[in-house]
């Protein structure tokens, strides 16, 4: 026992016997005693470590146990999300699929509207002469039956043309005479546009004579760029159309089409190339989107802006000829 605290003192007493060295007898008894106290101690810290460490243990198995439910929960959540976001995706999908269908139908009856219209009133043209039945009247009801076959030809070539675009398959594009197409668009746009008239400026590089196109689409996108500038200047006394090409920096073909008109209204000017928006009261807004669609699929741009003095002027680029044909 402590002499001040009077606490208990644990110790360890060794007892242990002291003989003589002379005669080898029992000669006393003598104690060793160690105090067992910083002992003690450092097993009752053991213990309480041990007690405090499965303590901790068990605490921590539990929150194990916690996580691994919110685990779960999270899981099965994480899952039911998954299939919600399947099931929209699918449903998304369905949907873009519809649009598509939809763009398509409405992009073909734009673009075919001006050669099926032609086709109807190049053969009641053609029946009209047929009943007169003299000879002239024959022979110029075959040149509009000629007509009429052109352009249903050309019909089918749009529709080879659009379903190509949208299947991204690989346009057939070979080496043209740019000047012809352009002659050609020309001609092609004034048959819709009648009895309307403009004058009309070449303005035609001689650097630029070929371009490596495929030639039915380019040439929509230019019929869609001169009509639209046709039916821009309807309501003016002054019309007047400029078509130029020349080669740029960079050896692209740059093709322009210019007008007097009135110009892009500003709230749909930022929104000129989106499908369905129109400037006109009665368009569908599709031609320019398709057009820009042809060029970018050509690797060019299609771009407008305003003219100096008032009007439109449409640029688009196409690559040079001599490159070779592309199937």
């Amino acid at each position: 026992m402590h002499f001040r605290s009077k606490a208990p003192i644990p110790f360890l007493m060794d007892r242990f016997r002291v003989d003589d060295p002379r005669s080898g007898e029992p000669m006393n008894v003598a104690t060793v005693s160690r105090d067992l106290s910083a002992q003690e101690i450092s097993k009752a810290d053991m213990r309480h470590l041990n007690e405090s460490l499965e303590q901790r243990v068990e605490q921590r198995t539990i929150e194990l146990a916690e996580a691994h439910r919110e685990l779960l929960a999270d899981n099965f959540e994480l899952e039911q999300a998954d299939q919600r976001f399947q099931k929209l995706r699918n449903e998304l999908l369905h949907m873009a699929r519809l649009t598509a269908a939809s763009q398509m139908a409405a992009a073909l009856a734009h673009e075919l509207i001006q050669p099926l219209t032609a086709i109807i009133n190049s053969v009641n043209a053609a029946k009209r002469l047929l009943a007169r039945e003299d000879h002239a009247s024959l022979m110029v009801a075959q040149d509009v039956a000629d007509e009429a076959v052109a352009e249903a030809l050309r019909a089918s070539d749009i529709i080879r043309g659009l379903r190509q675009f949208v299947t991204l398959d690989q346009t057939e594009r070979r080496t043209e005479a740019l000047p012809s197409m352009i002659e050609e668009a020309v001609a092609l746009a004034l048959r819709s546009v009648a009895p309307l008239t403009a004058r009309l400026n070449f303005e035609l590089d001689e650097k630029a004579p070929e371009v490596c196109v495929d030639r039915v689409q380019i040439q929509q996108v230019l019929v869609n760029l001169i009509r639209n500038a046709f039916e821009a200047m309807a309501g003016q006394d002054q019309r007047e159309m400029t078509l130029a090409t020349r080669v740029l920096d960079d050896g692209m073909i740059e093709v322009t089409v210019a007008d007097i008109g009135p110009g892009i209204h500003s709230d749909i000017a930022g929104r000129l190339f989106e499908p369905f928006v129109s400037n006109k009261y009665d368009g569908m807004g599709l031609g320019l989107s398709i057009s820009r669609s042809i060029i970018e699929a050509h690797g060019g741009r299609l771009t407008a802006a305003p003219k100096l003095g008032g009007g439109t002027i449409f640029r688009f680029t196409v690559p040079p000829g001599g490159g070779g044909d592309v199937g």
